[in-house]
């Protein structure tokens, strides 16, 4: 059997060819190509630096859909034109929507930074790499094994890491819920929501408020520079702006999702 696909595969390269498959932000696109590492590399439609909740499709992006067998997106509420997804995809390609999938109710799709959640979505994209393309499933299994037991070691050391320990810190957008929630830690505010919109002057005393009866000592962000109200209230209240996605990660041999959990973390060392 192994030599008659052998012998089929040198007649026709397409027919032993990875799965197309296409990833809507940098996050998606390094946890799936941990995945399907020996395989194939799954393209990337909106890259670092560009906004996903201000994103416009280019015809190389429309392009990139329709030849796809398998888009893997956040969710309609996060990344901009990507309702129009099932639109332009051919009856034939497969379509994953994480956010419902993953059972996110909110707006806030950045669950890549819950290392639970990160767990899930490896198993169900993992699924999906195996359904659409059968002859490749052990090197996808062997793939997906190696990189949980890599998030769960990163997950228990950094919970022994901020023992009885506490940052202090508020963001510029909402992007901490999901490690929140899952790591135990709370932002004294969020200045704006997840699509960057701001609640107004009743929002603003609130928070100020906030900062007064609980000092913050960073204000992490994902943007460069951060966002005006955000550079005032850092100055106002003298609290360190901390860029995320600049964090230089001390592991660099960790895959490279596991490096973004990293660049949070370090960053949040500076907010004690």
């Amino acid at each position: 059997m192994r030599l008659l696909i052998l012998l089929l595969c040198l007649q026709s390269a397409a027919l032993c060819a990875a799965p197309r498959v296409v990833t809507s932000i940098p996050p998606l696109h390094e946890l799936t190509a941990a995945i399907m590492e020996g395989v194939g590399e799954p393209a990337l439609i909106i890259k670092d630096h560009a906004s996903a909740h201000h994103f416009a499709f280019k015809p190389s992006h429309m392009r990139s859909l329709q030849q796809a067998d398998l888009v893997i997106w956040v969710g309609r509420r996060f990344e901009a034109g990507f309702n129009r997804v099932p639109e332009v995809l051919p009856p034939s390609a497969q379509q994953l929507e994480l956010m419902p999938v993953l059972g996110i109710e909110n707006d806030d799709g950045h669950f890549w930074y819950s290392p639970k959640l990160l767990l899930r979505s490896v198993e169900i994209i993992l699924a999906a790499l195996t359904k659409l393309d059968s002859e490749n499933r052990t090197q996808y299994k062997v793939n997906a094994e190696s990189l949980i037991k890599a998030i769960e070691t990163w997950r228990e050391d950094t919970q022994n890491q901020w023992l009885n320990r506490q940052p202090r810190f508020i963001t510029d957008h909402a992007f901490t819920g999901h490690f929140e929630a899952d790591m135990g830690f709370r932002a004294i505010a969020t200045i704006h929501d997840q699509h960057d919109s701001h609640g107004g002057f009743k929002d603003l005393n609130r928070i100020e408020s906030l900062l007064r009866t609980k000092p913050a000592a960073c204000l992490l962000t994902m943007e460069s520079p951060a966002s005006p109200l955000a550079q005032s209230l850092a100055q106002k209240y003298k609290l360190q702006i901390v860029n995320v996605l600049t964090i230089a990660v001390t592991n660099s041999q960790s895959p490279l999702i596991v490096q973004r959990l990293d660049q949070l973390n370090i960053a949040l060392r500076d907010c004690l």
